[in-house]
């Protein structure tokens, strides 16, 4: 106990904050409790206790045409490049893989735009192919799917400069 008072007198005496004072001293005198506790044989060290289960084994369904974000992001934005084109107008170009192969593959995206506020826009700008298409500069949510089959999708947030086009390259999980 003189331990304890001593520790604290110390402590207030070297200009900590009040709030580190009182975590120090809190802790003194849980491990203080413990030592006790131990050292009389009549209590047990609280033990240690696995953190409840943070993960799952259901999978949440993907619709590329719901203006939803995904939680947790699915696949990869890898890269956005800028090229100048002719036209001076603002395009975008989406360029897919495999993710664990690092194979070409064919997929159809969605660009929902995303407001001041953080909102998805209702309607989407898409593309089925990796052609380039105008769009408006700005940030969107982009949502992607492979056209060759199977399930393999990418989802997350894009910025795309204006007056280029943007070469966006994407792995689908």
């Amino acid at each position: 106990m003189k331990k304890l008072i001593l520790c604290t007198l110390v402590l207030s005496i070297s200009a900590c904050k009040s709030t580190d004072i009182r975590t120090i001293a809190d802790s003194v005198s849980d491990i203080a409790g413990i030592a006790e506790s131990g050292s009389t044989g009549g209590g047990s060290v609280p033990g240690y206790q696995h953190p409840s289960q943070q993960y799952s084994t259901s999978s949440t369904p993907f619709y590329i045409t719901d203006n939803t974000k995904m939680n947790p992001e699915l696949g990869a934005i890898r890269s956005i490049t800028q090229e100048k084109n002719p036209k001076g107008m603002t395009m975008v170009r989406v360029v897919a893989y495999h993710q664990d192969s690092g194979a070409a593959m064919d997929s159809k995206s969605y660009f929902y735009a995303v407001d001041a506020n953080g909102w998805l826009k209702e309607d989407a700008v898409t593309s089925f192919y990796p052609k380039a298409i105008n769009i408006n500069s700005g940030v969107y949510y982009l949502k992607a799917e492979a056209r060759d089959g199977g399930d393999f999708y990418t989802s997350g947030m894009v910025t795309l400069a204006r007056g280029v086009t943007n070469v966006v390259t994407i792995e689908l999980q």
